[in-house]
């Protein structure tokens, strides 16, 4: 397998795990963690707490909530910032700067 050919196939590796992180990241957000999250948010900002027991309740599943989105937007960003790299060493045929074995990391991380 020649160099390119190497690039591609980890190309195609890289799509679709970003397609995968994005529809996970809509899914999350359009979804009941998402519609939770944002009323989380609100009642936060806007509910006259009595309890401080129940407030705090909300604060730690917002926060968690809030960690879990996080999460998918790094795992995005990661195979977008790896697709836009492996692009550039297409386009560029700048096979010196592109380190293959960067590739091969990221895709051991399927699962996410």
């Amino acid at each position: 397998m020649s160099a390119v050919e190497d690039i591609k196939r980890q190309l195609e590796v890289a799509t679709t795990h970003y397609e995968r992180c994005v529809e996970k990241l809509e899914k999350f957000m359009e979804g009941e963690k998402g519609d939770r999250l944002e009323e989380l948010k609100r009642n936060l900002r806007v509910k006259k707490w009595t309890d401080t027991d129940e407030k705090e309740a909300w604060i730690e599943e917002k926060e968690d909530l809030e960690k879990q989105e996080k999460k998918l937007e790094a795992s995005k960003d990661r195979w977008e910032l790896q697709m836009e790299k492996l692009q550039d060493t297409l386009i560029g045929n700048d096979f010196v700067t592109c380190d293959l074995n960067v590739g091969k990391e990221f895709m051991t991380l399927g699962n996410d």
